[in-house]
């Protein structure tokens, strides 16, 4: 017998809807099992608004009366209006819980109705399990190996920076309704550490103090109230949430997920309410180090936040975690739905994380559907990224000319989960800028799909980097204003040397190689770089012609690059030196690019990441089992 995930009605294997409680359903297969998982996200948003749609809750009246005294009165009526309305709301919403609270409820909304989706997502899913010989000896094995059969133990690290998010929006308040209207079991944990948000919308929440939560019989309950107002930017404070989870709740399978704004691979995550920088951020670095100091490896890392979908990302975490979830593009204020996916881990702790990560996915664009936003997001197998990283380096090298003739750069719109630091950066905007909902963003984060730049050439480096991105992509949904979106971006800083002084200094940090970096200087000088018609292109994502098809022949990649890359005695990956010297990472912010032709002599390759003894050894044991001997046509 079969039973709804929220309410426990019985379900005939034939219906799509409980009758009990009206939640629709689609039919998800898990180990053979039949498994009915809402696919509708529950409706529960009262302040959903769309990025196109949604304007700032004060008056620009004063600005607009400059074009026309209509525009005055028009704006200044629409701004008593909210005005009102959100003093009424701040009222209502803010408590400061007695310190002997334990629980925190939030309630159930009663209405079950649904939106109506009228577009189909795009959909790429690789289903390709069959590895060529060459790539399956170099891929490490998974951190996590489930046990099977419903035993398994799962703790699910939410690391939620409420920031503006929350006190203007509320969508902190909306997800955590959604955690609550889960169905858990005995072997699930989900976690919550607060924090960054001059205000919740959740009775019991403080706004004077970070707090850890656990979800318990659909309540949240207070497990630990001694901290002070932390900074949610500050990497401690990270770390010490994951070494609090990994000594409280160990569990057989470990997930973390970064809840908040989200600028990009060099602008980092989050923005605290509580502190005075408005530029700070946890860097890709920060979040590398203090993943890493923690000691626990994760099966998933997600971001429910804007534009973290880079492949810089993902190299920041593929030594620490074996999945990514992450976009490539800003999110809607409504971010991920929770309710689905972490009941399907309710009915089977057991349950693959591709599966749970397709729910994640899809939920995520139904969503996005649903407010009439565009969105795009991805489960990454990060056990590639190594190659992947190899395969776009050589690619970028390969086709310098080309990549620095014309701007790549992709234009997305900004969302509320932009945060606003983004535009505090540069003094050159005016005042429209400001006002204009539809201001696009790609001056800031200079991201580039990395599916669509190898679609513009029809070289064996292309190829390549086409071939090693569809293994890498496990999963990836859009809708059709993302469709040119396929899973992972990369950073090019187009004529902005201000950004890519930013960008030196972290990637440093992070370990990327001085070759590289110094590359993506060249970017930054160039001036007059033509900017690339992507809407005459002939590349659609993964709906184009060519993009399920992979017939690279991997004889031909370029095998001495990657080993010298990561195990040559002058590569990138130095495994007898794991000495992160912050000196070292002092950015050439005095060095001439224009001059420079070869490595720094003297530079001391860090490892990308920090790996275990032991790790370390079974990642390489392959080695020693390989026939390098049954292909005699290539020279090892």
């Amino acid at each position: 017998m079969l039973y709804c995930v929220r309410c426990g009605d019985p379900i005939d294997k034939n219906e799509l809807v409980c009758d009990k409680c009206g939640l629709r359903f689609t039919v998800v297969n898990s180990q053979g099992t039949t498994v009915y998982i809402n696919q509708t996200p529950n409706p529960v948003k009262k302040n959903t608004v769309t990025k196109k749609k949604k304007e700032k809750k004060f008056g620009y009246g004063w600005v607009i009366a400059l074009v026309s005294v209509a525009s005055v009165l028009i704006a200044a009526f629409a701004g008593v209006i909210l005005l009102g309305f959100g003093v009424l709301m701040g009222f209502a919403a803010f408590y400061e819980e007695p310190s002997g609270s334990q629980q925190v409820v939030v309630s159930n909304p009663s209405s079950t109705s649904t939106n109506v989706v009228v577009e189909e997502p795009i959909t790429y899913q690789n289903e390709n399990t069959v590895e060529p010989e060459e790539i399956s000896s170099v891929i490490r094995d998974q951190f996590v190996h489930l046990k099977g059969d419903g035993t398994d133990t799962v703790t699910v690290m939410v690391y939620m920076n409420g920031s503006d998010l929350e006190s203007e929006y509320g969508y902190a308040t909306e997800d955590l309704r959604e955690m609550l209207n889960a169905t858990l079991s005995d072997n699930v944990n989900v976690v919550i550490q607060t924090g960054g948000t001059k205000k919740w919308k959740t009775d019991g929440i403080s706004n004077k103090r970070s707090q850890r939560f656990i979800v318990k019989d659909n309540r949240l309950e207070l497990v630990d109230d001694t901290l002070d107002q932390l900074d949610i930017t500050d990497e401690k404070t990270i770390r010490d949430f994951i070494v609090y989870c990994k000594n409280n709740y160990p569990a057989d399978r470990n997930i973390l997920i970064f809840w908040d704004h989200g600028g990009g691979v060099v602008y980092g995550y989050g923005v605290d309410e509580n502190i005075n920088d408005y530029t700070a951020a946890l860097t890709i670095d920060e979040i590398q180090r203090a993943i890493r100091d923690s000691g626990v490896k994760f099966e998933m890392i997600g971001f429910d936040s804007c534009l973290m979908g880079g492949l810089e990302t993902a190299c920041v975490l593929c030594d620490v975690s074996d999945y990514l979830v992450v976009s490539e593009d800003f999110e809607s204020g409504s971010g991920w739905e929770y309710q689905n996916w972490l009941s399907l881990l309710g009915y089977n702790s057991s349950t693959p994380m591709t599966d749970v990560g397709k729910v994640i996915v899809d939920d995520f664009i139904r969503e996005s559907l649903s407010v009439q936003n565009d969105g795009v997001l991805a489960l990454i197998d990060l056990r590639y990224t190594r190659l992947l990283y190899t395969a776009w380096t050589e690619f970028a090298y390969a086709n310098e000319n080309d990549l620095l003739t014309y701007d790549y750069t992709m234009s997305m719109q900004k969302s509320d989960r932009a945060p606003e630091s983004m535009f505090l950066r540069d003094g050159d905007k005016d005042i429209w800028d400001w006002l204009m909902p539809s201001y696009t963003m790609e001056t800031y984060c200079h991201a580039v799909d990395i599916m669509a730049l190898a679609s513009t050439m029809n070289t064996d480096e292309s190829n390549a980097l086409k071939s090693i991105m569809k293994k890498s992509v496990l999963y990836c949904s859009s809708t059709s204003g993302d469709a040119y979106m396929t899973g992972l971006s990369v950073t090019l800083p187009y004529g902005d040397s201000e950004f890519y002084d930013e960008l030196c200094d972290i990637f440093k940090k992070c370990g990327f190689d001085t070759k590289y970096i110094t590359f993506l200087g060249k970017f930054s000088d160039t001036v007059d770089a033509t900017s690339y018609d992507w809407d005459s292109s002939d590349f659609s994502g993964w709906d184009s012609n060519d993009s399920y098809t992979d017939d690279y022949d991997w004889d031909n990649f370029d095998w001495d690059s990657y080993f010298d890359y990561y195990y040559g005695s002058d590569g990138y990956f130095d495994s007898d030196d794991r000495n992160y010297d912050d000196d070292c990472y002092d950015c050439y912010d005095d060095y001439d690019y224009d001059s420079y032709d070869g490595y720094y002599d003297d530079y001391d390759y860090d490892s990308w990441y920090d790996f275990g003894d032991d790790y370390y050894d079974s990642w390489y044991e392959s080695y020693d089992s390989f026939d390098y001997s049954t292909d005699d046509s290539y020279d090892w």
